[in-house]
């Protein structure tokens, strides 16, 4: 009987690790199946995806009852790789990137255009008042994007030998910032809220895409989202959410909020304080002119063949 009791004991602890490893797994379970049916969007802290950032924080989208799941990446290109493997839905984009991503194959289509700009901010120890004097310094950016680009824009307006220009690869707009703040490069490309705190510091801006009228910026969808009746509900209430949001903020209310939302963004808090949120539009289409403006640059650098004609770039049924 002495040795029946502390086997009997023994017993129990055994199954009851075996039913807690079982709620564990079914608990697990239950989280997976939860976060595949959750819309997934990929955004970058930029005044763009403010409006995204904001419906959440607020509670408009659950007050839609939509189940959706923003994830923050500091790089343009992370966006694109979590969107070409599916690890979202939707992504921040621009024309240029989203055009040569559909050109390889990737199954996508521009719902929504967006304002952002950038600007070409030179550091405050460099002699760098003009474009012309860009000769032998280097210029942070993206390739193959909007950055990209606005390189070639401003070489050919200073009419400099494209050569003579170096152009660092830097992806990460934070890395960016931080290497134009310390002199480790001459210039770089940024996009708000990065060109009011490299202002702050001192730093110069020389070059603005909204003077030549660029806008390039957009948000993308995932084709099997636009074929999937579930998903399509979704993607409407996340346009709606949105639109929601951009009231409020276009309102001015819930102030609190969008400076909580800011804290989150890799930037100062006195960025924040000097930093003019834009009034932003519903949400609209991709103009077919911004559409020509990316693909005669992919032409241009050979990215594209002759074949691809970027007739099938926007596809818009979520926008009235």
């Amino acid at each position: 009987m002495k040795k029946l009791i502390p086997l009997l004991l023994l017993l129990g602890i055994v199954c009851g690790c075996h039913s807690g490893q079982n709620d564990t797994a079914t608990s697990q379970t239950g989280k997976t199946r939860q976060d595949s049916l959750a819309l997934k969007v990929a955004l970058m802290p930029t005044l763009d995806c403010l409006p995204f950032y904001y419906a959440q924080r607020c509670g408009l989208f659950k007050e839609l009852g939509l189940d959706i799941r923003l994830q923050t990446f500091n790089a343009q290109m992370d966006c694109d790789t979590a969107f070409a493997r599916r690890h979202v839905d939707v992504s921040y984009t621009d024309l240029i990137r989203a055009a040569w991503m559909q050109s390889k194959g990737t199954g996508l289509y521009v719902f929504m255009q967006a304002d952002g700009h950038h600007e070409l901010l030179t550091a405050k120890s460099r002699r760098i008042r003009q474009t012309k004097h860009l000769k032998e310094r280097m210029v942070a950016m993206a390739r193959h994007s909007v950055t990209d680009l606005l390189l070639d824009t401003v070489v050919g307006q200073a009419r400099l030998e494209p050569s003579t220009v170096y152009h660092p690869q830097i992806n990460d707009i934070r890395l960016r910032y931080d290497m134009l703040n310390n002199a480790t490069i001459d210039a770089a490309f940024l996009p708000e809220p990065y060109i009011t705190q490299a202002k702050l510091k001192g730093h110069r801006s020389i070059y603005d895409s909204r003077k030549p009228h660029i806008r390039l910026m957009a948000f993308m969808v995932s084709s099997d989202v636009v074929t999937d009746k579930r998903k399509s509900e979704q993607m409407r209430l996340l346009l709606q959410g949105y639109n929601k949001a951009v009231e409020q903020i276009n309102r001015k209310e819930q102030t609190d909020s969008i400076r909580n939302i800011l804290l989150g963004y890799p930037v100062e808090p006195e960025t924040i304080d000097s930093l003019k949120i834009p009034a932003y539009p519903q949400a609209q289409k991709a103009e077919k002119g911004n559409v020509a403006t990316a693909l005669r640059f992919l032409t241009y650098r050979h990215l594209i063949t002759p074949e691809y004609t970027g007739d099938t770039l926007i596809h818009t049924p979520f926008i009235p």
